[in-house]
């Protein structure tokens, strides 16, 4: 596989057999949400369906295969420590994997961070991550930002706020939650005051939030995504950063980072906190922790941040040895190949391309590129800006169509390349996007 080749409707009449023969069986909800074929194999880059189809892959399962489907040297260490040790609870017993991913993992993370807790998955280590936050600050309040997403159970469910409807069961149920805008440039509702931070969405936390809804020695932590992932690939100002962690250092309050869609690279950086100096309290990781072999997740922390034992935290599956065998072996990937330095390629390759498409068509309203986070939002006036989602939604299937696979997302066209993925494999990716939106502009 080595091209897009689509020679079917989509789903071709093996996939659509397979897909109306789940519908009976599956939750409503899970089945409407699949897309339009069924997967046979992956190999780096490329899907081949069960039609014949073969497919770019430019969602990279939602950020969690960085380095290319079934990726050989991380599946086989998976493999031996399966064979070896099969599963075993860490939290009773440690395994010889434990101690190696732990050091590993501390000497990448940002200054500052000193102890690891184990987690399953990005979901859990945003729970634990919260949990840990108000357990050191003795606080019930966290801030959250809007157009971020965490996870979609409890916890992680209420700092979250992509949409209303993700949260819809958990809002009502989980208080101690706040939320502002993110520090969107394309979107910020926000204008920096003379005399502030320099930040206007710092300055709406200190001079609104923080005078008139909540008392700030009541905040335990603010949770934010470094990068916005599934919200629209983007990235604030970098004095936002500044003024945030003179706003959490002033009043005591823990600065959370959810690194588990852009960390391992997938920002330009090891981690994206890292492209901006940023020294966090506590980290969240997950999904691309396991080289997209096997899940994984933890909690990164300050000796202020974790460093107690009377929380009980994790579960079962939490750094069983495969996985941190998968682990290990990712953070081997990094060290031994310049991972690093193809994702700056592809983030230039993006902005190039992104930028020509902003200048040919109209409904282009913004295009993002950081590192293999990309993205395209469509609008329907540049003026308002109010987001054309039926032109997105139909970007995409037409894109789909031609055989390349990328993100429709709630805010925008979503595009997030394995980050091992060849410069000219995008290059002709956003060729066919020229392509289709020309097309669509001739058709209305």
């Amino acid at each position: 596989m080595n091209r897009p080749d689509v020679h079917t409707p989509l789903p071709g009449p093996e996939g659509a057999a397979i897909l109306d023969k789940l519908a009976p069986l599956l939750y409503p909800g899970l089945h409407g949400d699949l897309g339009p074929f069924v997967i046979r194999r992956k190999d780096g880059s490329w899907i081949e369906d069960v039609d014949g189809n073969v497919f770019l892959d430019l969602i990279s399962g939602m950020a969690s295969v960085p380095l290319g489907a079934a990726n050989k040297r991380i599946t086989d260490a998976a493999v031996d420590a399966l064979r070896t040790t099969g599963l075993e609870d860490a939290h009773f017993y440690a395994h010889e994997y434990m101690l190696p991913l732990a050091e590993q993992l501390l000497a990448v993370a940002p200054d500052g961070l000193t102890r690891v807790d184990i987690a399953l998955n990005g979901t859990e280590a945003v729970e634990t991550m919260i949990r840990f936050a108000r357990r050191a600050t003795g606080r019930p309040i966290v801030i959250g930002f809007m157009g971020g997403y965490h996870g979609e159970a409890g916890t992680a469910g209420a700092v979250g706020a992509e949409t209303s409807d993700l949260s819809a069961g958990y809002r009502a149920l989980m208080p101690g939650f706040v939320h502002v805008p993110y520090p969107n440039p394309y979107r910020t509702p926000f204008e920096a005051r003379a005399g502030g931070t320099g930040d206007g969405t710092v300055d709406y936390i200190r001079d609104h939030l923080l005078f008139h809804a909540v008392d700030p020695a009541e905040v335990a932590a603010i949770v934010i995504e470094p990068v916005l992932g599934s919200g629209g690939c983007v990235a604030p100002p970098p004095v936002f950063w500044t003024a945030l962690a003179d706003l959490c250092e002033e009043f005591g309050i823990l600065l959370a980072v959810d690194e588990v869609k852009c960390g391992f690279g997938r920002s330009g950086a090891m981690f994206a906190v890292q492209r901006w100096g940023v020294r966090p309290d506590l980290m969240a990781l997950g999904k691309a922790m396991g080289g997209g072999v096997m899940p994984i997740g933890a909690v990164l922390g300050t000796e202020r941040a974790i460093g107690f034992d009377d929380l009980s935290t994790g579960s079962t599956w939490s750094w069983f040895p495969a996985s941190c065998a998968a682990a290990l072996e990712t953070l081997a990937v990094f060290r031994d190949e310049p991972v690093i330095d193809n994702v700056l390629a592809l983030e230039a390759v993006g902005a190039e391309a992104l930028g020509g498409l902003a200048e040919r068509f109209v409904p282009v309203g913004d295009g993002r590129s950081i590192g293999c986070f990309q993205a395209i939002e469509l609008v329907t006036d540049r003026t308002t800006k109010d987001r054309d989602a039926t032109r997105q939604h139909a970007l995409a299937e037409r894109l789909a169509a031609r055989g390349i696979l990328a993100d429709s997302s709630t805010t925008s066209l979503n595009i997030q390349p394995s980050l091992v993925l060849p410069v000219e494999s995008l290059r002709m990716a956003y060729g066919v996007i020229e392509e289709e939106l020309a097309a669509m502009e001739t058709t209305g």
